[in-house]
């Protein structure tokens, strides 16, 4: 592991250090890859030893990053994928933090912490809300921000809003094929209040001939 110097306080310490690799599965439905690549999650980030600050650079800190560093707020963050969230939500890249907070539920899922995993899609949820305000979108596509933010209010046990946001989406009569046939399982998921991972692997066959969009 290369030794690295943090951009905040200047201690040196050995970090991992990601390696590229494509995944060969299938993404969730929350858009977390497939093996091989889902396994390096633990290595996305780096994190400093002596004052926590993480990263996907510990070399790098944009400017007022170390001030909030040292914030009580940043104390309270729970993880590295968190605490990052907190510095790009404070830096106002909220749909990036958001992105950075539902990571965290990946990485606390994988630890087995059902509450902090819970915990950051809430506030993955909040960052994407604050980032649509300010005008900042989360995803690509509308159809594509419903299918997401349905998922992870499933996932949260938040089934009635879960329904609603789905049965929403579902009105589109544009919707891309892979989103409504991932929307109309999520229904079939969320009616039988099952709020566990599901990966696009369990897609039906669409008939020959019609075409699937990638998410």
């Amino acid at each position: 592991m290369p030794n690295i110097v943090c951009a905040v306080c200047g201690a040196h310490s050995e970090q991992p250090l990601a390696q590229p690799v494509e995944p060969r599965e299938p993404p969730d439905f929350d858009t977390r890859p497939g093996e091989p690549l889902r396994s390096t999650l633990s290595h996305w980030l780096q994190s400093c030893p002596h004052c926590e600050y993480a990263a996907p650079e510990l070399s790098y800190a944009p400017e007022g990053v170390a001030v909030l560093v040292r914030s009580d707020e940043y104390g309270q963050c729970v993880g590295p994928f968190l605490k990052h969230a907190f510095l790009l939500d404070q830096l106002g890249h909220h749909a990036d933090a958001g992105w950075m907070a539902l990571q965290g539920a990946w990485f606390f899922d994988d630890s087995g912490d059902g509450g902090l995993a819970l915990g950051c899609r809430t506030v993955a949820l909040q960052f994407w809300k604050k980032g649509k305000a300010a005008g900042q979108n989360f995803a690509e596509t509308v159809p594509e921000e419903f299918a997401l933010v349905t998922d992870i209010l499933r996932r949260s046990g938040m089934f009635q809003d879960a329904l609603g946001t789905c049965l929403d989406a579902l009105e589109d009569e544009e919707l891309p094929p892979i989103i409504e046939d991932m929307l109309r399982m999520q229904k079939s998921f969320i009616e039988k209040q099952d709020y566990s991972r599901h990966s696009l692997a369990e897609l039906p066959d669409r008939p020959a001939g019609s075409t699937r969009v990638t998410l």
